[in-house]
């Protein structure tokens, strides 16, 4: 099948029935998630400093709409379930979009969701976990991922009854989580005990260490990630060159100005250097630590539960969009063909849902097992944002390929250009640089994953 046979062939299979605010809720839900509510009490911690901390989220917010707008051009262009996948293949043959989209089913949806899974569970669980330590007991690990697989597996279920019912979770899952996240803004700001003067203590911006601030942009992309969610979704979306661009700017520009706002009341509840003594809980749990400062132990514990349903939204919507990636290179006779067979009852890939869950649960308890409970979140943080930044770039790249070849949308061409992904792809080589400096090791294994598709092509192929 030749690669505009495949596009035809897809486009008919799945209805195009999501629209604006679908796709525009996707990309929200999929970057407000775990990132927001644990990356900053790292940043925090490392830096000291309330100027760097939003410097660094401004930074990312910027990067990101850079990478967002070469994506509604690229997504335009080829409109088809699979999203960069799509544009990776298209540009540099099978071989390399094999490994692209091998490496985006590991590290770009299958183990986040373990993660992102395992943080609402642990965020949900906090009060009851707090108390049964409380009373002397010990918390039993099988718990959290037990609880964290249940939650993977309803809402691959939920997935699986079609895109109505799809699009109702997500746009729900959505709501509630920018409506609590927004409720936490307010009321802390408002209600809370904070201190201005947070603001003006710490380490100058002048100071900071320039190694530190940089390889601190790792945790920041992370927050950000997820901002290319719709492209994956392009060939169900109605009206695409002209829903798709406005879904992808509107998502991109909504969640960077709520993640400023959030770190704001984060500062202004703990200060620079209140993390300095903490545990590590405490500051990966950096919303419920803000909580407990602004509102003390009685509102904080069922804000964290509150918290917990936030995440619900990312967890759905990355495994609605990483099953079109095994839907897409099934389609391409690049993965065992029973993840192309779509439901005559739902119209919907089941075998890939399916397919997208199971590897979810996989890695979750595999992570578990191999790191333990309390290193499982950190290991899979850094593993997997170096292998997003290296898949993003790749993509973003394809764009000069696509271009050269005169393959043009009718409906968007990105203002500015070349300067949008030029800038993206300067930007993620000093931090990928400043990345291998300071932390080799998930560098390495997190570029060995992208790479490893390389073998698995070779034998799937003989």
């Amino acid at each position: 099948m030749t690669p505009s046979e495949y596009d035809r062939d897809q486009d008919s299979s799945l209805p195009r029935q999501f629209g604006f605010w679908t796709a525009t809720l996707v990309t929200v839900a999929s970057m407000v998630g775990v990132g927001i509510l644990t990356t900053s009490g790292y940043i925090i911690r490392s830096t000291e400093s309330p100027s760097t901390l939003m410097l660094l989220w401004i930074i990312g917010g910027v990067v990101s709409l850079a990478g967002a707008l070469t994506f509604a051009e690229l997504a335009t262009l080829l409109p088809h379930a699979g999203g960069d996948y799509v544009f990776v293949r298209r540009a540099y043959g099978d071989g390399v979009g094999f490994m692209y989209g091998w490496a985006t089913l590991l590290l770009g949806f299958a183990g986040p969701t373990a993660v992102i899974a395992h943080a609402l569970v642990v965020y949900g669980l906090l009060p009851l976990r707090a108390s049964w330590i409380a009373d002397g007991g010990t918390w039993p690990e099988w718990i959290t991922p037990t609880v964290a697989s249940i939650v993977i597996i309803v809402l691959t279920l939920v997935h699986c009854r079609g895109q109505r019912s799809s699009s109702w979770m997500q746009n729900a899952t959505t709501l509630l989580k920018v409506t609590l996240l927004s409720t936490f803004v307010v009321a802390g700001l408002f209600a809370g005990h904070g201190d201005w003067q947070h603001f003006s203590r710490g380490r100058p911006l002048a100071d900071q260490s320039v190694p530190v601030a940089v390889s601190s942009l790792v945790y920041v992309f992370y927050g950000y990630s997820g901002w290319n969610a719709s492209a994956y979704i392009a060939g169900e979306v109605q009206n695409t060159s002209k829903t798709l661009p406005r879904a992808i700017l509107a998502g991109c520009g909504l969640v960077t100005l709520l993640y400023l706002i959030i770190n704001v009341v984060y500062v202004y509840a703990i200060g620079p250097i209140g993390l300095g003594d903490a545990d590590m809980q405490q500051v990966e749990a950096i919303a419920e630590t803000a909580a407990r400062a602004l509102f003390g132990p009685v509102i904080s514990e069922p804000l964290s539960v509150l918290i917990g349903l936030t995440i619900l939204a990312s967890v759905s919507a990355y495994v609605l969009t990483g099953s079109r990636i095994c839907y897409a290179m099934a389609c391409d006779n690049l993965f065992p063909a029973y993840a192309r067979q779509i439901s005559t009852a739902h119209q919907t890939p089941v075998a890939a849902v399916l397919t997208m869950g199971f590897a979810a649960v996989t890695l979750l308890w595999g992570s578990y097992l191999i790191a333990g409970a309390a290193d499982a979140f950190a290991s899979l943080l850094n593993f997997t944002t170096v292998g997003l930044v290296l898949l993003t770039s790749l993509a973003v790249s394809s764009v000069f390929v696509h271009r050269r070849r005169a393959e043009r949308s009718d409906g968007y061409s990105m203002p500015w250009y070349p300067l949008p992904p030029i800038f993206f792809l300067l930007s993620t080589g000093v931090l990928m640089s400043f990345a291998f400096l300071q932390s080799p090791g998930p560098t390495l294994w997190g570029t060995l994953a992208v790479l490893s598709g390389g073998p698995v092509y070779w034998i799937l192929r003989r």
